[in-house]
Parts: structure tokens; C-alpha cells; sequence
């Protein structure tokens, strides 16, 4: 384990416990009230605790993934962390999945988030989330890496995964934005906000991840090991983020209709279930380096 993520990892974990019991437990505001964007589209704005200028959809789902951070991402960080430092072969590919997770709300925070009195800290969290995930890739020996593999590795199923969490995540995205940039408007789930952090974050960065790590995993590069298993952990905790938000909106009574359940938050969630099971099956299948007595 590299010298400088012994005080990064719990530098991160600080952070992303202060912004997210903060987030969660903060009182204050008269609860939503409706609000008139530079558009001319009327929205409900939260009005509550610090996500009070977000939208109650914006805000109620961050409150969802407050959630989510404190009682699963914060545990799995600090349980990586210190199996890594006590000699696991494993563990240090399960926390560079963790780390993933708490880059992607650093940066969901930073730059989507309304601008509130925790944004030196949302910044700072996702500095330290980036410096951690790039120190923390550059410390594998991807030769090695490569080596541990064992045949019952999921090289199919899980690049078939990777390719349909990648190209559909893009679909989806699309499917909100495409006829509203055809018709020179604004997609009605902008809202207030200039831009749409998520869509344009997922098709740059998390798309061409998913599609390359599928790449490499069908040609045994050893480059796909390396990410494969970190993302797989990144779609668990997405999936499970996804059940926060769904619940944290139903409530402040926002009602979807059927086919937002079944094809939006439903297909997160059974991404999150195969993303365990082939992160499950990608760890039974990675032998210790030779000589190693240290239990994985």
C-alpha cells in the first residue's frame, strides 16, 4: 500500500463524513416552495436543511445517497482501508472500487450540488477521492495482477455486463436530453441548474470506462482486471444509492410514473444484484501472489 494513501484514504473519509452527516441531519427551511427558473419552467425546490436550494427531486435524492454514504460507502472505505494496510492481496482492488465510488460524489457534489456553505468541502473531497483513485492505479503491477487469474475468472459475463452498464447508462441519458437539443430547449429535468452534471459525467468518463474495461477483459489485457473489478464495486454502490434516492423521494411524496420504476430505477437495481454476484465470483477467482501467507 502506497505510503501517501495511509493519511489520503482517511482524509477522504473525513470529508465524505462530514458532508454527508451534515446533508442528512441539518435542520433549518420552511420546507418546498415553488420557484420560477431563468426558463420560465415552475419547479418545487426542496426548502429544507442544506440541499434547501436544490429541487425536491435534487434534494430528496441526496439525502438518499447521504444515506447510503454513511451506513455502506463509509463502512466499506474504512474495511478496505485497513485490510489493505494489514497485508491483503484483495483488498486493495476492493478499496480502489470504494475510492471510485467516493470520486463520482465528490464530483456529483461540486459541481451539481446548488452552492451551499460545505463547498470547500465537497471540492476538497473530490481532490482527495481523484489523487487517491490515480496513486492508488499507478501502485498495481498489472503484469502480476494479470497472473492471479484463475480460468474461472467471469471474463464473458462480466464484460457483457460492463458493455450493457456502459452503452445503456449513455442510451438512457440520451433519451432525456436528444429531443430537447433537436428542439433548441432545456430538458425539463435541468430545472433551475445551468447544466446536467450527471448526464454529461456518465457518458464521458463512466460509458467509455465500462466499454474499455469490457475491451481489455475480452482480450485478457491486463489493464481490464484493473478496472473491471472496481467498477463492478462502483455499479454495487450505485445500485444501492439508487434504492436511497427512490426511498428518500417517496418521502417527500414525489410519485414517478410505472415506467420510471421499471425501466430507470429498476434496471439500476438489477445491475447492482449482477454486479455482486460477478464481483463475488471475480475475487473466488484471484489466487494470492505466489509465496504470500497472507490471507485475501
Amino acid at each position: 500500500m502506497q505510503r501517501s494513501l495511509t493519511w489520503i484514504v482517511p482524509l477522504v473519509a473525513v470529508l465524505a463524513l462530514a458532508a454527508s452527516a451534515t446533508g442528512l441531519f441539518l435542520p433549518g427551511g420552511d420546507g418546498p416552495y415553488k420557484f420560477t427558473t431563468l426558463r420560465g419552467q415552475e419547479v418545487e425546490m426542496f426548502g429544507r436543511g442544506l440541499y434547501r436550494y436544490d429541487t425536491l427531486l435534487v434534494g430528496a435524492a441526496l439525502r438518499g445517497t447521504d444515506a447510503v454514504t454513511l451506513l455502506i460507502g463509509l463502512p466499506l472505505l474504512v474495511l478496505t482501508y485497513m485490510k489493505s494496510r494489514h497485508g491483503s492481496t484483495n483488498a486493495p482492488l476492493a478499496l480502489l472500487g470504494v475510492l471510485f465510488y467516493f470520486l463520482y460524489k465528490g464530483a456529483s457534489l461540486t459541481f451539481s450540488a446548488a452552492f451551499n456553505p460545505l463547498f470547500l468541502v465537497y471540492t476538497a473531497l473530490f481532490s482527495a477521492s481523484l489523487f487517491a483513485v490515480i496513486i492508488s492505479m499507478t501502485a498495481f503491477d498489472l503484469e502480476s495482477l494479470a497472473k492471479r487469474v484463475q480460468p474461472g475468472f467471469p471474463h464473458r459475463g462480466a464484460a457483457v455486463f460492463l458493455f450493457i452498464a456502459g452503452i445503456g447508462t449513455l442510451l438512457i441519458w440520451l433519451s432525456e436530453i436528444f429531443v430537447p437539443l433537436l428542439a433548441g430547449t432545456a430538458p425539463e429535468i435541468m430545472g433551475p441548474y445551468t447544466t446536467l452534471f450527471t448526464h454529461g459525467f456518465d457518458s464521458a468518463v463512466i460509458t467509455p470506462a465500462a466499454v474499455i474495461a469490457g475491451v481489455c477483459l475480452v482480450r485478457r489485457k491486463p489493464l481490464g482486471y484493473l478496472l473491471t473489478i472496481p467498477i463492478l464495486i462502483l455499479c454495487t454502490l450505485i445500485g444501492a444509492v439508487v434504492i436511497g434516492q427512490s426511498v428518500a423521494q417517496t418521502l417527500v411524496g414525489l410519485v414517478f410514473p410505472p415506467q420510471i420504476y421499471i425501466g430507470m430505477i429498476g434496471s439500476w437495481i438489477v445491475m447492482g444484484g449482477f454486479a455482486i454476484g460477478l464481483t463475488a465470483s471475480s475475487f473466488r477467482n484471484l489466487e494470492p501472489p505466489s509465496g504470500d501467507r497472507v490471507r485475501s
